[in-house]
């Protein structure tokens, strides 16, 4: 009883179940998160309309103290989050002295 070559590496082919429903989960998503942030925007950030958020050079690093948008922008709002949670990281791992490292181990 010999196979065919191809049959003997290669197993059956499993028939896909219920592919809809997460590409369409996924294909909303993506929608969802393209959709015009301005749409239904009246947000106000703590520098909005100052002096300072007219300045080119340093408005860049500040855009979403003067317009809170830019925090739906992943550009700016990676960064903010890693701060935040690498502070926090941070923090506990001083308060906590069971996150530090053994001494013994070093």
């Amino acid at each position: 009883a010999l196979t065919p070559l191809s049959a003997a590496f290669i197993g059956p082919r499993a028939e896909p179940k219920n592919v809809e429903v997460p590409a369409a989960l996924g294909a909303l998503a993506a929608l969802g998160t393209s959709l015009p942030a301005q749409a239904s925007y009246n947000w106000v950030g703590p520098l909005t309309g100052s002096e300072i958020c007219s300045t080119k050079p340093i408005v860049w690093l500040i855009y979403p103290l003067c317009d809170p948008v830019f925090l739906v922008s992943p550009i700016y709002l990676f960064p903010i989050t890693l701060i935040v949670f690498g502070s926090l990281v941070t923090v506990l791992n001083l308060l906590i002295p069971a996150t530090q490292p053994d001494e013994d181990l070093r």
